[in-house]
């Protein structure tokens, strides 16, 4: 430890740090550290040596602006010397400007730093471009326009590059020459061997022209029977079978499978197209039945073929079948429209009332008469249905629609079960055939029974056909007229089945059999296989005076 006058005691040097250093040397404190330095210049001779030792050979720099001198043979394992004229030494320049940090950054603005290449110009100009604002719409419609391009490119090339299926253009639900396409919607088992198959028509083409010309194109029409074939493509055999305006009404419950599909009738409106072309087939599978089997067999969403209408019968004409229209058969028969007016058009205008009609059914041969009865302009007579069948349970829920056509006293059912040997069809249930009320004169012209038309010629026989149908024409509006002036004396067809169901009902004029054909030989007797002629009525109608005119075998 030292003493000075001026600065007093001073303590022995022990290493002095940098920044005390500086500090001191600025306040301009002299520093006595004499034997540092020496030590200090001791160590940096030393380190200087080495350097100079592994340096020794190599380019180095001896200034920081000052180029770097490359020697032209820097070791002994060099492969060549290097020339000074290749100008190393200007490429191995670099031009160093410090880096000062700014104490404080101020920021002027919010906005993201500008990128490293820009300058006063582009700062400030209104290319700059700025960030977009993402939205909802701005993140979704480009998606959705892109979904709606590929979409239309996908429709426009299996429109005009892949040929249609057969059948897709066709402007018909059904066609008797052509087979088309349904698909099968609903299968519903009511026994072992009785099905109710619901199908669809796999194309909606033919809906354009429907609804135009609706009375013309529907399909349901109960002024006729018809059928149509459907195909069995294995072995390609076809055959016929009866459908029925009916169609199964489903929800998601139904979907689910917590409960079944109610059976409707079809509301024949031109607006939802018969219900899309709905149809329904009453089926009996039979063991050897081949296309029987390929139909229940088939599953839900499977395909067949059918090809129709073939009309199988048309009931005769009657004149007020132009002057009047029975309301058709309904779910609900409150909902039922009454008939109050058809009495007092058949009074003014003279006309006979409608010959009544017996139905010889059995099994799945009920069809028929149910399409009549379920179809637009249903059946204007009564009808006597007599079923026979195996057990009660085989129509399953076509029993609800036969009870309520008994309640709208349009029907009356007589049934003959196999296992209640008493009600079984005999003799007793037929009776004599009525004569006809009305016989139109084109039946009696061709019958032979004319004796207005026997005898004249064609130009006359025109004539007089032209005559009549002048007359109907005007009775036709005549009727319309007074359906305007008075109002309906029953507010639905229960009401008015409650007043007609006391009337007593004339005998039947005509009678259809459907069945088997040991049902049918049983009945009226069979009809000519090789030529599908009717043959001859035997059988129980035939030992009751029933012919060709008033019986027809399907």
């Amino acid at each position: 430890m030292l003493h000075c006058a001026r600065y007093g005691t001073l303590r022995p040097f022990r290493g002095i740090k940098r920044q005390n250093f500086i500090t001191a040397s600025i306040q301009k404190v002299p520093l006595l550290h004499f034997s540092t330095s020496i030590v200090t210049k001791s160590k940096k001779s030393d380190k200087e040596e080495k350097r100079s030792d592994k340096n020794e050979g190599v380019s180095k720099k001896e200034n920081r602006d000052a180029l770097f001198k490359v020697k032209s043979k820097t070791s002994l394992s060099a492969p060549a010397p290097m020339s000074p004229d290749l100008g190393l030494e200007a490429l191995m320049k670099k031009d160093n400007k410090p880096y000062i940090p700014k104490l404080k950054h101020e920021r002027l603005s919010y906005e993201y730093p500008g990128l490293p290449n820009e300058d006063d110009f582009t700062k400030h100009s209104s290319k700059v471009k700025k960030p977009k604002t993402v939205n909802r719409w701005s993140r979704h419609v480009p998606k959705l326009l892109t979904a709606l391009a590929v979409l239309w490119g996908a429709y426009t090339v299996k429109v005009w590059y892949f040929p249609l299926e057969k059948g897709a253009d066709s402007k018909e639900l059904l066609d008797p020459d052509t087979f088309h396409k349904f698909i099968i919607t609903h299968k519903h088992r009511i026994d072992d061997e009785h099905y109710l198959i619901e199908v669809k028509p796999k194309f909606k083409n033919w809906q354009y022209s429907y609804y135009a010309h609706y009375d013309n194109k529907s399909i349901w029409n109960g002024d006729k029977i018809w059928s149509v074939e459907v195909k069995q493509p294995q072995i390609m055999v076809v055959r016929s079978y009866t459908p029925l305006p009916l169609y199964f009404m489903k929800s998601e419950r139904t979907r689910s499978g917590e409960k079944d599909p109610l059976l409707r009738v079809i509301d024949n409106d031109a607006g939802d197209y018969d219900k899309g072309g709905v149809m329904t087939f009453y089926l009996k599978r039979y063991g050897e039945g081949e296309v029987s089997r390929y139909i229940v067999d088939k599953d839900v969403g499977d395909e067949i073929d059918i090809r129709g209408p073939h009309i199988e019968y048309t009931l005769p004409h009657h004149p007020l079948k132009q002057l009047h229209e029975r309301p058709m058969f309904r779910d609900l028969p409150s909902k039922v429209e009454a008939e109050s007016l058809v009495e007092t058009i058949k009074k003014d205008n003279k006309i006979p009332d409608f010959d009544n009609l017996t139905f010889y059914a059995a099994g799945t041969g009920i069809a028929p008469a149910l399409q009549l009865l379920f179809s637009r302009n249903p059946f204007r007579g009564f009808v006597r249905l007599h079923y026979s069948s195996r057990t009660g349970e085989e129509l399953g829920p076509l029993e609800r629609f036969l009870f309520f056509l008994e309640k709208l006293d349009r029907i009356e059912v007589i049934r003959h079960i196999d296992e209640q040997p008493k009600t079984m069809l005999n003799a007793k249930d037929v009776v004599k055939p009525h004569a006809r009320n009305y016989v139109s004169p084109m039946r009696q012209e061709l019958e032979g029974k004319n004796e207005a038309t026997t005898g004249l010629s064609p130009e006359e026989a025109l004539k007089l056909r032209m005559a009549i149908m002048d007359e109907q024409e005007s009775a036709k509006q005549k009727a319309e007229d007074m359906a305007r002036e008075r109002a309906p004396r029953f507010e639905n067809a229960l009401q008015q089945a409650l007043v007609t169901s006391k009337q007593p009902k004339a005998p039947s004029a005509m009678a259809i059999v459907c069945g088997p054909d040991g049902y049918i030989d049983y009945v009226a007797g069979g009809k000519l296989l090789n030529t599908n002629e009717q043959g001859n009525v035997l059988g129980l109608l035939g030992s009751k005076s029933w012919d060709n005119t008033n019986v027809y075998k399907l």
